[in-house]
């Protein structure tokens, strides 16, 4: 299974306590396809630099998840069908940087 970020803008409408129900929905269609949603941060409401569909703003999340990578694009489409989700970009979650070590290869 591949690692993956998903940046994803909620209805502005959607008030803090559907907000936690929409992600438990995106969380059960991850699983659903046989992935595993590793965290969720919420990152608040924030206005879009102009309208958009008649939008002025949204709930902005980002996830965390592992799911297999042909997996991937039946997600996407199955939350675009969700009426809670107003946009949402699935990237591959970066990878740890490793420690760097100190040019004389002493550890501090």
């Amino acid at each position: 299974m591949n690692k993956y970020e998903a940046m994803i803008i909620f209805q502005e409408s959607l008030k803090d306590t559907d907000c936690d129900e929409a992600v438990e929905a995106v969380r059960a269609e991850i699983e659903k396809l046989g992935g595993k949603m590793t965290s969720a941060t919420r990152l608040g409401k924030r206005e879009f630099a102009r309208e958009m569909k008649k939008q002025q703003g949204g709930h902005y999340v980002l996830l965390a998840f592992q799911l297999d990578g042909a997996q991937v694009a039946p997600l996407h489409a199955r939350l675009k069908l969700n009426p809670q989700v107003f946009r949402i970009q699935v990237v591959h979650a970066p990878a740890a940087a490793p420690a760097k070590e100190p040019a004389d290869g002493v550890a501090q």
